[in-house]
């Protein structure tokens, strides 16, 4: 019986990684924070916990990668009236901007990936990434 290579995945994802992470260049950012404002975009306003847990950080983690967006003023810091220890973080102009360009440069990343495979691959891999992210 085979069995899945897993760290040919992780490599393979490293490899994703880092043509995502030049594209994303060209938009400012890098993917840890284009993760973040996509998500923003989806959710409205979050509190850095909420976000944290959706991005599977550590609080700690969300909270330094939130002022480095907030200084960069794609993201704003918003006063949580029904809590003052916390704050809602919210997409700002100039971040859906640099989000919309970051996301035309993963989608250019996408098709060039895409072009060198056959498309019965790619749904493939689609499945089995669905999948997987399923099971977690």
């Amino acid at each position: 019986m085979e069995h899945l290579d897993v760290l040919k995945f992780i490599d393979v994802t490293c490899v994703f990684e880092r043509k995502i992470n030049l594209a994303l260049n060209y938009a400012g950012l890098r993917l840890p924070h284009f993760k973040a404002i996509r998500y923003l975009q989806t959710a409205g306003k979050v509190t850095v916990s909420d976000l944290s847990r959706a991005m599977c950080v550590t609080r700690a983690t969300m909270s330094v990668l939130a002022n480095q967006l907030i200084k960069a003023r794609v993201v704003e810091s918003i006063e949580n009236s029904a809590d003052k220890r916390s704050h809602y973080l919210k997409l700002t102009t100039l971040g859906l901007n640099r989000l919309k360009v970051a996301q035309q440069e993963v989608a250019l990343v996408e098709e060039k990936i895409s072009q060198r495979l056959s498309p019965e691959l790619v749904e493939t891999l689609n499945q089995v990434s669905n999948l997987v992210l399923e099971e977690l």
